[in-house]
C-alpha cells in the first residue's frame, strides 16, 4: 500500500468535512487493492430555522464517496461524492453527484446547503485567458447554486455558476432591505459574511410598521435575498417594498428593486473534469 497516497486521501476526507471518521474504513479498502471502491457515510444536520429547538426536525444526509485506482500504479483517487438529502418535511430525497476536482471541491456541508436550495460564494480556479501561453489558472470568487427545479438527461440537478461579471453585489443588495437593529457595523458585516457562506440566517425586519423576525438567504441568480417568515413561508415582495407595484401577471420573481447599473449578462459555465 502506498502510505503517502493513504495520508493524502485522509487529508482530503478531512478537508471535505468527514474528519477522521472514515480513516480505518479507507485503510482497509485500500489494502484490498480493488480497482474501485466506495465508502458510505450518514450525517444528520439541524436545519438553521430549528437551531433554537432541534427537536422540531432533523435533515438526513447520505454520502457515497467514490474511489478509483490509478491505471499505472497503486495510488487511489477520490473522484466523486454522491450526496442524498432527505429533509425533515419531505418524503422524497434530493440527490446530486459532485465531481471532486483537486482544485475545485465541494465539501459535505456545502453539498448539504446546495441541496437545501441555498447559494454560496466560493473561490475556484479557472484558466487565465490573459496568460494562455503559460497555461496558468487564476482564483475567482464564484457563486454556486443548484437548479432544483430541473434535471438533465442523467437525472442530475445542474450546477449554476455566477461569475463576478454577472453583477450580483451581495452587500449592495442587502442594504436595500429594511432590516432593523443593524446600526452596529460588526453585526451587519457578520450577517453578510454568513450569507456569503450560504447560510440561512435570522434577522429582524420592519414589515407593515412592525418589527418581526425573518429568515433570509442569498439568491445570486435573481440578485435578491430570499426572505421567509417564522414559519418558513416566503415573504411577498409587496410587503417588503410596498412602494413598488408589480403587476399580478408579471413573470418577475425578485423581491427587491433592480439596480439598473448592474449588467444583465449571466455567466454560467460547466467545468469539465
Amino acid at each position: 500500500m502506498d502510505e503517502n497516497n493513504y495520508e493524502y486521501l485522509k487529508k482530503s476526507l478531512d478537508y471535505l468535512g468527514f474528519g477522521t471518521h472514515l480513516n480505518q474504513v479507507l485503510h482497509e479498502a485500500i489494502r484490498k487493492q480493488d480497482i474501485s471502491f466506495s465508502i458510505g457515510f450518514n450525517q444528520r444536520y439541524i436545519p438553521s430555522e430549528f437551531k433554537s429547538d432541534p427537536n422540531r426536525g432533523v435533515d438526513q444526509m447520505h454520502f457515497e464517496l467514490r474511489f478509483n485506482r490509478s491505471k499505472t500504479g497503486d495510488a487511489y483517487f477520490l473522484n466523486a461524492m454522491e450526496a442524498k438529502l432527505t429533509r425533515y418535511n419531505a418524503t422524497e430525497p434530493i440527490q446530486k453527484r459532485f465531481e471532486l476536482d483537486s482544485r475545485n471541491r465541494i465539501s459535505a456541508l456545502q453539498a448539504y446547503k446546495l441541496l437545501c436550495g441555498q447559494s454560496f460564494r466560493k473561490d475556484i480556479f479557472v484558466l487565465d485567458l490573459n496568460d494562455l501561453q503559460e497555461n496558468k489558472n487564476k482564483r475567482v470568487a464564484v457563486w454556486h447554486k443548484l437548479d432544483l427545479k430541473v434535471t438533465n438527461k442523467d437525472g442530475e440537478h445542474p450546477m449554476k455558476l455566477f461569475f463576478p461579471e454577472y453583477g450580483f453585489d451581495l452587500e449592495k443588495t442587502f442594504n436595500r432591505y429594511p432590516f432593523a437593529d443593524l446600526q452596529d457595523s460588526d453585526k451587519r458585516e457578520a450577517a453578510i459574511k454568513a450569507l456569503l457562506f450560504g447560510n440561512l440566517i435570522s434577522l429582524k425586519m420592519v414589515l407593515d410598521g412592525k418589527t418581526v423576525p425573518v429568515y433570509l438567504s442569498a439568491d445570486p441568480e435573481f440578485k435578491i435575498l430570499n426572505l421567509y417568515d417564522e414559519h418558513m413561508q416566503p415573504v411577498k415582495s409587496e410587503k417588503i417594498f410596498p412602494e413598488i407595484a408589480i403587476p399580478q401577471n408579471s413573470p418577475l420573481s425578485f423581491s427587491a428593486p433592480v439596480d439598473k447599473n448592474q449588467p444583465e449578462l449571466e455567466s454560467e459555465v460547466k467545468i469539465k473534469r
